[in-house]
């Protein structure tokens, strides 16, 4: 009886601990190769989600928001940065980003940052 319980019991911590949920993306290359891009920002994962507001003079500053990037084109005017939602986003040219924001949110390889091409 008492090895059935201990069996019970490993089966079940095994089990627990390997379905945890938690997904890792191990594909950060495709993420940072991309050039049509979503990012659910949160101001506390990182400084550049502020000063990304900065530089298109958002003010009060947004806590989480969401930031599309569209700059497949090779004409800049065609370049952009959305910020919002499909409902009501607002939309700024890719060269009004500096270009330390610009780098910072091509080479972000968060779990938020969702590829869309």
């Amino acid at each position: 009886m008492k090895s059935i319980s201990y069996f019970l019991i490993f089966t079940f911590v095994f089990l627990l601990l390997g379905c945890s949920g938690t997904k890792i993306s191990t594909n950060t290359k495709n993420l940072k190769n991309s050039k049509y891009f979503r990012i659910l920002a949160d101001a506390d994962d990182d400084p550049i989600f502020v000063k990304l507001q900065d530089d298109l003079v958002i003010d009060p500053k947004m806590e989480r928001y969401t930031v599309t990037v569209d700059i497949r084109s090779s004409e800049p005017s065609q370049q952009y940065v959305m910020i919002g939602d499909e409902y009501n986003p607002v939309r700024f040219s890719w060269s009004q980003v500096s270009e330390q924001v610009r780098n910072g949110l091509i080479n972000w390889t968060g779990s938020n940052k969702e590829k869309l091409d």
